[in-house]
């Protein structure tokens, strides 16, 4: 199972006020990694006391987890969580998203969790592995 978490800097930020954009990146992640999309995109814009914390946030539900993003279009930043029990590339993953929002800096951190999953040793045995 991996967790990878993109930390996105000197975004566009008129690209992360736009709820069609980031709508579509929501929508086009799970094809990307192929994973298979089993909810809609779901995008709330965000409001709170200090306006420089406003802006959107919105996930879609895979089959094998989630896809998750925080935009902040005041300070140019978005933060992406993309979780799965299925391989996926970090590397497609990072590349996507400073490609949608043209981050000028990134941090990528990538888990390997759930490492004592009865689903992972489930998948190995039913990949030949273990046999």
């Amino acid at each position: 199972m991996q967790h990878v978490m993109i930390d996105l800097y000197g975004c566009n930020s008129a690209l992360l006020a736009s709820e069609a954009l980031l709508r579509r990146v929501l929508d086009e992640y799970p094809d990307r990694i192929g994973m298979d999309k089993v909810s809609p995109v779901f995008l709330r814009e965000i409001k709170t006391s200090n306006p420089l914390d406003d802006g959107m946030s919105g996930f879609v539900i895979i089959a094998t987890s989630h896809v998750s993003l925080h935009a902040w279009p005041c300070y140019g930043m978005v933060n992406i969580d993309v979780f799965s029990c299925e391989e996926f590339s970090v590397d497609e993953v990072a590349r996507f998203a400073v490609q949608m929002f043209q981050a000028r800096d990134v941090e990528v951190h990538a888990v390997e969790r759930a490492t004592r999953s009865p689903r992972e040793a489930t998948s190995r045995m039913t990949s030949g592995e273990l046999a």
